[in-house]
């Protein structure tokens, strides 16, 4: 028995309120879908599969291929053997999507898959960059390269440059 809210509100009141701080925005509108929810940040990822939710006109779905879109979002940004976890809530057309090929109607196939696969994987992809949540490169500083402390308020010379004008190299 949760209050009328939003998407985040409903999610924190489910999953608890620790959760509200693991949520990264995700929104996209196209002419394809429209996709709003959240991923959560790549640190907060588990062993099991429990926090992935796609909704397709406010219908829970199971679907292995855009899964393996948000999958392929993450790439390189989570521990090995951990899932992401997210609550994805597409809105489409309904002329584009067969929902009879399960028995339950949580499986359905839509006309242009391949295109919310990469619609899916951009957004989510977008939203971890735009919120800061990227892998970091993190080099060693050489402290031999910096400029010497003598030389910081050094005026620079203009290099000279002399030719021998009666150099020939065919001679």
């Amino acid at each position: 028995n949760l209050p009328v809210s939003n998407y985040r509100q409903r999610i924190v009141g489910v999953f608890g309120g620790k959760t509200n701080e693991k949520l990264v925005p995700v929104e996209e509108p196209t002419e394809i879908v429209s996709i709003s929810g959240f991923v959560l940040k790549p640190e907060f990822a588990k062993k099991s599969r429990g926090e992935q939710f796609f909704f397709v006109n406010d219908r829970f779905i199971k679907n292995s291929y855009l899964h393996h879109a948000v999958n392929a979002a993450f790439e390189g940004l989570l521990k090995e053997k951990t899932h992401p976890g997210y609550f994805l809530f597409l809105e489409v057309d309904p002329k584009t999507i067969d929902i009879n090929i399960h028995p339950t109607k949580t499986e359905i196939k839509f006309d242009n898959e391949h295109d919310l696969y990469a619609i899916i994987k951009s957004a989510i992809k977008h939203s971890l960059g735009q919120f800061q949540i990227a892998t970091v490169l993190d080099f060693q500083r050489d402290p031999n390269l910096d400029t010497p402390y003598e030389y910081q308020s050094k005026q620079i010379n203009s290099p000279t440059i002399e030719v021998d004008r009666s150099f020939n190299p065919f001679a």
